[in-house]
C-alpha cells in the first residue's frame, strides 16, 4: 500500500527553506496539524558498527493518529524512510532494547550535515528522551468496550489482564516507595534527634552564658567600686604630688633666683634649670590630626605640594619612602652626587612638617667619637661641645618639634671611626639610648664647690650683719663683706673674688648646658649624606648592615613632569607646614619578630641562601627584622608587596654589591653568574611593580652589571 507522502518533491525544490518551513511542510504531507506534537510509531532496528558499538533507527513508520504508513515525500532514488535514534539505555524503555520492539517516538529534524550526508532534506531523528515503549494487547481485548447510555464500559477480565501484566512492576515500585518512605522516616527521626540535641546544647550554652553574665556583672560591679576607690586615691595622690611638685618648683625657682642674683648663671641658664620650653616649640601650621584627620597619605601629599609651592619638587614615592624610613628610628644615609638634592631633602622636608633641620659638616680629620660629641677638658674643668651635641640638647629643649640632624659629607672621614659608638646606641630598641659625656664626679665636684661658696656668702653676711645684700655687685661694693669673704674663702694676697666668681660662673654655665649624660631625644632622627668619589671613603659592612641607603640620581636625569603631575591642590594656606610631632615620626620599638611564615621573610631567606651567601654578602637576622619594620611603615601609603621588596633591595642589598665577578664559587660557576641569576629571580618576583615614579631595583641591577662588564667584571654598586 502506498504510504502517506510517497510522492512529492525533488531535493532541488526544497533548497532555501528554513528548518521550520521544512518541518511545517513535512507535517502537512503526513496529515499532522501544525500545532500537533511530531510523534510517530515505529519499529526499532539495531545496527552494530565495526568497533562493536550499537545504535538504533526506527523503520516502518506509522502515523500516531490513523496508523497510516509514513514515507518521506521525495522523488529521489535510494531514500531511506527511517528515523535516527542512536544509543538507548535500558532505563529509557524499562526493558532491554531489541530489534522489532515497537515504540512511540517524538521527532525533530536531524542536523543539517546529516541531512546533506543522506541526501534527505526531511531526515528526522528522535529527540533526547523521546521514546516510549508500546505493549501489544490480546486480540480478544481489542473490541471489548461497551457503550451504555453514552458511557463506555469494559469487561473486568480486561482490567485484570492489565493488572496482572503490570503487577510485578507495581509491586517493585511499591516496595521501592516503601523503602524510600522508611528511609525518609529514619532521616526525619535522626533530624528530630539532632534538633533536640542542638536545642539541649543551646539551652546549656544559654545557661552557661547567663551564669557567666551574672558573674561578669558581679565582677564589673566590684571593678567599678575598685575603680571609684582608686580614682579617689589617685586624685588624692595627684593633689599631694602637685603640692610636692609646686614646693619643688618653688625651691628650684628660689635657688635659681639666688644664683641669678649672685650672677652665677645667666637668664638662659635659669630657663634650662627650670625646664622652660625652647622658642622652637612655638610653631604655626596645619594640625595633622585636625586638618588631615591623621591621614599620612594626605599629609605627605600636602608636603609635596608645600615643597612645590617653594620651587622644590620631589616624586611622591621618594617622600613616602623617606618618611617611612624616618619612622624606623634607624640611621638613614642619602647617597648621590653633589647637587643631587640630598641635604635639600632634609631641609625642605623638615620645614614642611613644622620641624627643624640642622646640617653638621663632617671634617676629613674626624677619627673618634670626640669629634662627633666633644670631650671634657679637665684643665679647664668644662665640656667642649660640638654642633652635633648642641643640636641634641636643642632638640631635648623642644620635645614637640621634629629635628632632622644631617651629617653632611659623612664619608669624608671613615664613618666607623667617629660614628661606631653612636651607631651602637641607635641599635638600642628596648629603651631610650643614653649618651654618657663625662663622669658624674666632675659635676658633683662643681656642685659642691658652688654650695660651699654660697654657704660662705651667707656666713659672711651674718658676721658683718648685712643680710639684705643680695646681688653679687652689692657684695663687691661692700668693703667689710668683701674682706670677710676673702678671709672665709682663704684667698691669698693677689687673689680676686671677681676672678673666682667669673671662673665659677663659667663652670656653672658649662654644667647646665652640658650635663654629664643625655638621653637621645625621641624627636631626633639622624641622617647622613654621602658622595662616593676619590676624596671619600666607602661605607663599611657594619654601617651598611645597620643603615638604610636612599640613593639619588642627577636631577638632570629626572622626568620632572611625572612629579609635577602628582602634585595635588589643597584649599589651605600653602605658606604653612603640616605640624608633625614626635609621635607621628614613630616610637623607638623593638623590631618585629622573625616570622618564617611571612611571605616577605620567605623571599628574603631565599635570596640570602641562593645568592647573597654564595656571593659572600652578609644579610643577617636583624636586617630581615628591619625589613619587616620598614614594610609596616609603608602600609599607610597602600604600598603593595612588589614595591616593598623593590625598596628593600634598593636600601639593603644593592649597596653591598662590591666583589670580583670572575671569582669561581662552585665548579664552573662564577660570582657574576650568581649576580645575573639574582637579577633574573627578582625580575620575576616584581612583574607587577608600577614603575611610574618609582626607582626600579632591576634597572639598578642592569646598571651594575653593565658597568661590571665594562670593567673586567669588577662589581661595584657605587661606581659610575
Amino acid at each position: 500500500m502506498q504510504g502517506t507522502g510517497a510522492e512529492g518533491f525533488f531535493a532541488s525544490d526544497l533548497e532555501g527553506l528554513t528548518e521550520a518551513e521544512l518541518v511545517s511542510l513535512l507535517k502537512s504531507q503526513w496529515g499532522y496539524a501544525k500545532e500537533q506534537p511530531f510523534d510517530a510509531i515505529g519499529r526499532l532496528k539495531g545496527i552494530t558498527t565495526n568497533s562493536g558499538a550499537t545504535f538504533f533507527i526506527l523503520e516502518e513508520l506509522h502515523s500516531i493518529h490513523d496508523g497510516a504508513a509514513l514515507l518521506y515525500p521525495l522523488n529521489e532514488p535510494d531514500v531511506r524512510h527511517t528515523v535516527f535514534v542512536g544509543a538507548i539505555n535500558k532505563t529509557q524503555l524499562s526493558v532491554e532494547p531489541t530489534d522489532g520492539l515497537w515504540v512511540k517516538a517524538r521527532m525533530e529534524l536531524s542536523p543539517k550535515q546529516e541531512r546533506t550526508k543522506h541526501k534527505n532534506p526531511f531526515a528526522l531523528k528522535v529527540v533526547n528522551g523521546g521514546l516510549e515503549r508500546l505493549e501489544a494487547i490480546p486480540e480478544e481485548a481489542a473490541n471489548t468496550d461497551i457503550v451504555i447510555d453514552g458511557e463506555s464500559y469494559i469487561e473486568s477480565w480486561v482490567l485484570e489482564f492489565y493488572r496482572q501484566k503490570h503487577q510485578e512492576q507495581i509491586n517493585k515500585e511499591g516496595e521501592q516507595l516503601r523503602v524510600e518512605l522508611q528511609q525518609q522516616r529514619a532521616n526525619e527521626e535522626q533530624r528530630v534527634e539532632a534538633l533536640q540535641s542542638a536545642v539541649e546544647k543551646l539551652d546549656n550554652q544559654v545557661k552557661s552564658q547567663t551564669d557567666a553574665l551574672h558573674k561578669t556583672a558581679e565582677e564589673l560591679a566590684t571593678t567599678r567600686d575598685l575603680r571609684d576607690k582608686t580614682e579617689i586615691e589617685l586624685g588624692q595622690r595627684k593633689k599631694n604630688m602637685e603640692y610636692q611638685l609646686s614646693r619643688l618648683n618653688s625651691f628650684i625657682e628660689q635657688k635659681a633666683k639666688m644664683l641669678l642674683e649672685l650672677d652665677l648663671i645667666s637668664e638662659d641658664d635659669a630657663d634650662n634649670l627650670l625646664g622652660q620650653p625652647g622658642t622652637e616649640s612655638k610653631r604655626k601650621g596645619h594640625d595633622f590630626s585636625g586638618v588631615f584627620a591623621s591621614d599620612l597619605g594626605q599629609a605627605i601629599s600636602y608636603v609635596q605640594a608645600f615643597m612645590q609651592h617653594r620651587g622644590i619638587i620631589y616624586r611622591r614615592k621618594v617622600l613616602e619612602d623617606f618618611f617611612a624610613l624616618l619612622t624606623t628610628n634607624d640611621l638613614i644615609i642619602l647617597a648621590g652626587d653633589s647637587g643631587a638634592g640630598k641635604t635639600n631633602l632634609v631641609k625642605s622636608f623638615a620645614e614642611a612638617i613644622g620641624g627643624k633641620s640642622i646640617i653638621v659638616p663632617v671634617k676629613p680629620n674626624w677619627t673618634s667619637a670626640e669629634d662627633l660629641l666633644g670631650y671634657y677638658n679637665p684643665l679647664e674643668q668644662k665640656y667642649l661641645s660640638t654642633p652635633f651635641l648642641d643640636a641634641l640638647f636643642e632638640a631635648a629643649r623642644n620635645p614637640d618639634v621634629p629635628y632632622l640632624i644631617c651629617l653632611d659629607e659623612m664619608n669624608l672621614a671613615r664613618v666607623e671611626y667617629y660614628f661606631a659608638d653612636f651607631l651602637s646606641l641607635l641599635e638600642e630598641r628596648g629603651q631610650v639610648p643614653e649618651i654618657y659625656l663625662y663622669s658624674d664626679s666632675e659635676a658633683e665636684h662643681l656642685l659642691s664647690e658652688t654650695r660651699n661658696f654660697i654657704a660662705l656668702i651667707d656666713e659672711a653676711k651674718i658676721k658683718v650683719d648685712k643680710p639684705n645684700l643680695v646681688s653679687f655687685l652689692d657684695l663687691l661694693r661692700d668693703e667689710s663683706l668683701n674682706m670677710k669673704l676673702h678671709e672665709l674663702c682663704g684667698f691669698r694676697e693677689g687673689d680676686s673674688l671677681l676672678k673666682y666668681h667669673a671662673q665659677l660662673r663659667k663652670l656653672m654655665s658649662s654644667y647646665l648646658n652640658t650635663p654629664s649624660s643625655i638621653k637621645l631625644p625621641p624627636n631626633v632622627r639622624i641622617i647622613g649624606a654621602i658622595n662616593v668619589d676619590e676624596t671619600t671613603h666607602y661605607l663599611s659592612p657594619k654601617i651598611l648592615d645597620r643603615a638604610h641607603i636612599l640613593r639619588f640620581t642627577s636631577p638632570l636625569l629626572t622626568d620632572w613632569s611625572v612629579a609635577e603631575d602628582e602634585v595635588e591642590e589643597f584649599d589651605l594656606d600653602m605658606n604653612l607646614p603640616v605640624l608633625f610631632d614626635a609621635e607621628v615620626l614613630g616610637a623607638r620599638e623593638h623590631y618585629p619578630e622573625f616570622d618564617r611564615n611571612d611571605p616577605l621573610v620567605q623571599t628574603l631567606i631565599y635570596v640570602v641562601r641562593e645568592f647573597l651567601e654564595p656571593l659572600g654578602i652578609e644579610f643577617g637576622l636583624r636586617t630581615v627584622r628591619q625589613a619587616r619594620q620598614y614594610s609596616a611603615a609603608l602600609q599607610p601609603f597602600d604600598a603593595d608587596d612588589d614595591l616593598i621588596l623593590n625598596n628593600i633591595v634598593l636600601h639593603k642589598i644593592l649597596p653591598k654589591l662590591m666583589f670580583d665577578g670572575e671569582k669561581q664559587v662552585d665548579g664552573d660557576l662564577a660570582r657574576k653568574d650568581i649576580l645575573v641569576a639574582m637579577r633574573d629571580y627578582l625580575d620575576q618576583q616584581l612583574t607587577a611593580l608600577d614603575k611610574d615614579g618609582t626607582d626600579s631595583c632591576i634597572e639598578e641591577f642592569d646598571r651594575v652589571i653593565r658597568n661590571a662588564k665594562a670593567n673586567d667584571w669588577v662589581v661595584n654598586y657605587w661606581s659610575r
